[in-house]
């Protein structure tokens, strides 16, 4: 059987870290639109405003799955903690009934 090793206070930092990084991208929002006088040029301007619009998407898409792997990651040192409370308490239990 393999070794496995873990360290529930990286996963636990990782998770919170994404989920940070999630609500720092969520936090740039601002939608800006630029026009014609703006850029000085009217394909520049639709330009922009589909490479943001196309952003828009793409950040909400990116920021849900930083949130779903940071979740992720705390739920699996949540799990790995569960595991080895049950494997100690069993173990315990096996030398003190010898």
């Amino acid at each position: 059987m393999a070794d496995l090793t873990y360290s529930s206070s990286l996963l636990n930092s990782l998770g919170r870290e994404l989920t940070g990084l999630a609500d720092a991208m969520d936090g740039t929002a601002s939608r800006t639109s630029w026009n014609r006088e703006d850029v000085g040029h009217r394909a520049v301007a639709e330009a922009l405003e589909d490479f943001a619009g196309s952003w828009d998407d793409k950040r909400e898409l990116l920021s849900g799955s930083l949130r779903d792997v940071g979740k992720m990651a705390t739920d699996s040192a949540s799990t790995f903690e569960g595991v080895d409370d049950e494997l100690a308490a069993a173990v315990t239990d096996i030398l003190e009934t010898q």
